[in-house]
C-alpha cells in the first residue's frame, strides 16, 4: 500500500485547526456530534485537494482554507447520513462507533444538517460576493439530486439489484466524485483561475474520484477494519466495482482513472506534481 504523501501534513494541519476552529467539541449534544465526525483522525483528501488546486493557480492557502474546510463540512455530514441505519447501516467510522451509534439518530440527523448548514455560511461568510456566489452554486449542485444525494439515492434503490455498469458509474461520480470536483474547482476559482483551468482540474477531479470509490470498494472486500477504520464487506448486497469487474479488473480500472487524470494536468507542467502523487496515493491504497 502506498503511504500517504508527505506533504499532506502541512495542508492537514491548517484543516484541522479551521476545523477545531468551526466545530469546537463542547456545548449541547449536536455541537458534539458534529465535532464527533468532524475532528475524528482523516486523511482530509478533499480539502487538501481544494488547497493544492488553489495553490496551482497561483493562490494562498489562507484565502482558500474556509472553502477547504466547508467540503470537508460537506463530507463529514454525508458520513454520518450514510451510515444512518436507514441507509447503510454501518457500524463503524473513522476507526470508531458511527456516529448514530454514539449520539443517537435523531441528534445525528440534526448535525448532519448543521454541518451542511455551516458549510454554506463558512463559505458566505468567508469570501468576497463575486466569488461567494459561484462557489456556493458548485457546492450546492455538489450535494443535490445530480450530486451527492442522487448518487446516495441511486445507490439504496440499486440495493439486492442487478445494475450495469453505467448506472453503477453514475451512482459513483454522484455520491463520491461531485464533492471531489467541487473542491478541486472551489479552490481554482478561489485563486481567480481561468476557466480553461478550472475545467483541467475538474476532468481530473472527475476521474480522481470515481478512482477513490473504486479502491473503497476493493478495501471493503480486502481491507481491515483497524486500518480502513470501517466495517468491511458491508456492500455485499449492492453492485461494486469489484463484483462487476473482480479484483483484478477493478484494480485496473482505478489506475487507468488515475492515469486520465494525470493527463489533464498536462497544461500545468511539473507544477502539478503534488496533484500527480496524490493520484498515485489513490491509485495505491489498495495494494
Amino acid at each position: 500500500m502506498i503511504p500517504i504523501p508527505a506533504f499532506f501534513a502541512e495542508y492537514q494541519r491548517p484543516v484541522d485547526a479551521e476545523l477545531q476552529r468551526l466545530v469546537p467539541d463542547s456545548g449541547e449534544a449536536v455541537q458534539r456530534s458534529m465535532a464527533y465526525t468532524v475532528l475524528a483522525p482523516s486523511k482530509r483528501v478533499r480539502p487538501v485537494l481544494a488547497l493544492l488546486t488553489a495553490e496551482l493557480c497561483g493562490g494562498k492557502v489562507d484565502r482558500a482554507l474556509p472553502i477547504a474546510a466547508a467540503m470537508e463540512l460537506v463530507h463529514a455530514s454525508s458520513l454520518i447520513l450514510d451510515d444512518l441505519p436507514s441507509m447503510d447501516d454501518a457500524p463503524l467510522r473513522r476507526g470508531r462507533p458511527a456516529n448514530h451509534r454514539e449520539f443517537g439518530e435523531a441528534i445525528a440527523i440534526l448535525a448532519a444538517f448543521a454541518l451542511l448548514n455551516l458549510a454554506f455560511a463558512t463559505i458566505a461568510e468567508s469570501c468576497s460576493p463575486d466569488l461567494s456566489g459561484p462557489i456556493v452554486t458548485l457546492l450546492a449542485e455538489a450535494v443535490g439530486t445530480e450530486g451527492l444525494v442522487g448518487g446516495q439515492a441511486a445507490d439504496l434503490l440499486a440495493t439486492d439489484k442487478q445494475i450495469d455498469f453505467e448506472m453503477l458509474e453514475r451512482i459513483h461520480r454522484g455520491k463520491t466524485g461531485a464533492l471531489f470536483v467541487a473542491a478541486a474547482s472551489a479552490g481554482a476559482l478561489s485563486a481567480g483561475a481561468r476557466p480553461d483551468a478550472v475545467a483541467s482540474l475538474a476532468a481530473y477531479a472527475k476521474n480522481l474520484g470515481l478512482a477513490f470509490q473504486i479502491v473503497d470498494d476493493l478495501l471493503d472486500v480486502e481491507g481491515d477494519p483497524a486500518q480502513t477504520g470501517k466495517a468491511v464487506r458491508g456492500d455485499a448486497r449492492k453492485t461494486t466495482f469489484v463484483s462487476f469487474s473482480g479484483v483484478s479488473g477493478a484494480r485496473q480500472l482505478a489506475r487507468e482513472l488515475c492515469d486520465t487524470a494525470d493527463r489533464a494536468l498536462v497544461p500545468f507542467g511539473r507544477r502539478a506534481d503534488r496533484l500527480r502523487e496524490l493520484s498515485a496515493f489513490v491509485a495505491g491504497r489498495s495494494l
